[in-house]
């Protein structure tokens, strides 16, 4: 599946997204600052970034309401009831819906990943191993 990207001219489109997990980086993160990346249930990608690409921040929370219900600080965040919180490392999240959250728990243990820059770079492929949706099966 290819990744989908969600620009100004586009975002009305993904409004009924059935988010999984979305990742964002704060404006001063490692990586890709300002990028976010959402997974939703049938393991369909999309990307964008509120920073560089010039999306507004209001319409990202059109796209993923519950993103305005997180707390985030320099090592971790809150999530809102029915998310879980993963910290990403140097200014990254993970919120993932709790549904998936002890299978995704287990995936990292299985993997052995134990730093958060660890998991920053294989989160995507373990969230779309958990619908079914990844090679990597």
């Amino acid at each position: 599946m290819t990744r989908i990207e969600i620009t100004e001219s586009n975002w009305k489109d993904y409004c009924s997204i059935d988010t999984v997990a979305f990742s964002i980086a704060q404006p001063g993160a490692m990586g890709e600052p300002g990028g976010v990346e959402i997974i939703d249930a049938q393991g369909q990608v999309y990307h964008t970034n509120y920073c560089w690409d010039g999306l507004p921040y209001e319409y990202l929370l059109a796209i993923v309401p519950d993103l305005g219900d997180c707390k985030f600080g320099v090592m971790g965040h809150q999530a809102p009831e029915g998310w879980a919180a993963v910290y990403l490392g140097m200014g990254n999240h993970l919120t993932i819906r709790t549904d998936y959250y002890s299978q995704f728990e287990e995936e990292v243990r299985n993997r052995g990943i134990g730093d958060p820059g660890e998991l920053y770079q294989q989160w995507s492929e373990i969230v779309l191993k958990l619908l079914g949706k990844s090679d990597k099966n």
